[in-house]
């Protein structure tokens, strides 16, 4: 009977032992899975500010563009109505399509 529960004792154990080992498996596996999508979420993280970053630049450059082209159109306008070769109303329309 003493042989028996010290068998029965020893199998538990070894049953506990392999489920704690399979359990500790399950928490690294879950953990490095955990890991890797966090490591996809910051790589997505970094691609879209740069792209971010990229459109911005390109936004300003565009907008910088535009300045240039409404100062020279100001200064083209400007120059006219002082010229006079065209009529006045024309140049205050044009003016105020600029102006928006």
């Amino acid at each position: 009977m003493s042989h028996d529960m010290d068998y029965t004792s020893q199998a538990i154990n070894k049953k506990k032992k392999e489920l704690e080992d399979q359990a500790r498996i399950e928490i690294s596996m879950e953990k490095l899975k955990l890991a890797k999508e966090q490591r996809c979420i910051l790589q997505s993280q970094a691609d879209i500010i740069q792209n971010m970053r990229k459109a911005m630049k390109e936004v300003r450059v565009d907008r910088d563009l535009l300045k240039k082209d409404k100062k020279k159109l100001e200064y083209l306008i400007g120059d006219l109505l002082k010229v006079g070769h065209c009529s006045k109303d024309k140049l205050e329309r044009i003016k105020a399509i600029v102006d928006e």
